[in-house]
């Protein structure tokens, strides 16, 4: 239940971030060793190799540059881009030179595991495993190529596990920030989210409406038969509506009894007339002896108009007309309430 092309949400930026951070890093790393290695070959006169560490000199410190001026997500990117195809021309340079590059070689998968999937991944690191060998195989001892190929595949082994470990860890701290733990509806802190990119110069919605639901006498609900009966109406609730909504339709966790709908580019009829069918099948839904309604709230959106922020407060005051008015209804703001058929 997500926005598509709408959220970017704070694991994705921490994400961003992070690679940011490390890119950074090793950046400044990358131009410090090759100063001390280009100074070093030139001393011995290994003219071939002290071209080389200048040229990754001018290479990392263009990325240095790449990443102040760049958005982060674009900066880290280039970078790790970067390095993954200087890491090819090392091994063609070192065959036309005559040199064997092996060692630069295990620089490789752990680069790729800041930029691909696992399966992706682990397909350009045995790529890239192939060409390295045979770049290496014509300078070096057959066996040499082996113990290569051996240690190299091993890495690859670690790597690819490593990976395929990051990518299942990711995808449930993901789910865990940002779904509420009891209805496994999007929580608060992710709607809030949602709204602010709303509103956000990327996002190409022009308009939202909202919905906000309330989950009538909750509290009498609770005094009369406990709250473990109470959490399991909110559960209950959360799986009616979401039978009712769009498998792309998002449905938030917005408060303790409350839950919020957001469709994005949606008229406020649509939402009117969505907001009926919610309500009619809780309603109409078996909470096993407990009767359980909801007074539903509906505010429309534009970009041209009030802010995001504003339109979910009238929402907010719609759904108090609703409760108003005897509850299992539904308001839309400003007109009067719609009384259950």
């Amino acid at each position: 239940m997500d926005l598509p092309g709408l959220r970017r949400d704070s694991f994705t930026l921490l994400r961003e971030e992070m690679r940011w951070r490390v890119a950074v890093v090793l950046s400044s790393l990358i131009s410090v060793l090759m100063v001390v290695l280009g100074s070093i070959n030139t001393h011995l006169g290994i003219a071939d190799n002290a071209v080389l560490a200048w040229i990754v000199l001018v290479i990392a410190l263009a990325c240095l540059l790449g990443l102040v001026k760049l958005p982060k997500h674009q900066g880290g990117t280039l970078f790790f881009v970067t390095i993954a195809l200087l890491l090819v021309g090392v091994m063609a340079y070192g065959s036309y030179f005559g040199r064997s590059m092996q060692h630069w070689a295990y620089i490789f998968p752990p680069v790729l595991v800041f930029l691909l999937r696992a399966g992706p991944a682990l397909a350009a690191m045995v790529a890239y495993g192939v060409y390295a060998s045979l770049m290496v195989a014509p300078l070096v001892e057959p066996i040499a190529v082996v113990r290569f190929a051996s240690a190299y595949g091993l890495l690859v082994c670690f790597m690819y596990t490593y990976a395929l470990l990051q990518e299942q860890a990711a995808v449930m701290l993901r789910y865990h920030s940002d779904h509420d733990a009891l209805s496994n509806c999007l929580n608060r802190r992710t709607f809030n989210e949602a709204m602010e990119q709303l509103a956000g110069s990327r996002s190409s919605a022009q308009s939202c409406t909202f919905l906000l639901i309330d989950i009538d006498h909750f509290k009498a609900i609770n005094d009369r038969h406990g709250h473990l009966v109470g959490d399991r109406i909110i559960t209950q609730v959360a799986a009616e509506l979401g039978r009712v909504l769009d498998p792309g339709t998002p449905l938030f966790r917005y408060g303790g009894e409350e839950f919020a709908v957001m469709l994005a580019d949606a008229g406020p009829d649509a939402g009117a007339h969505l907001a009926e069918r919610l309500r009619d099948a809780v309603a109409r839904g078996d909470f096993q002896g407990v009767d359980v309604t909801v007074s539903i709230g509906v505010a429309h959106w534009h970009r041209s108009g009030d802010t995001v922020s504003v339109a979910v407060d009238q929402a907010d005051q719609a759904l108090y007309v609703a409760k108003g008015a005897g509850r299992n209804c539904i308001s839309l703001f400003p007109a009067a309430p719609s009384a259950a058929s």
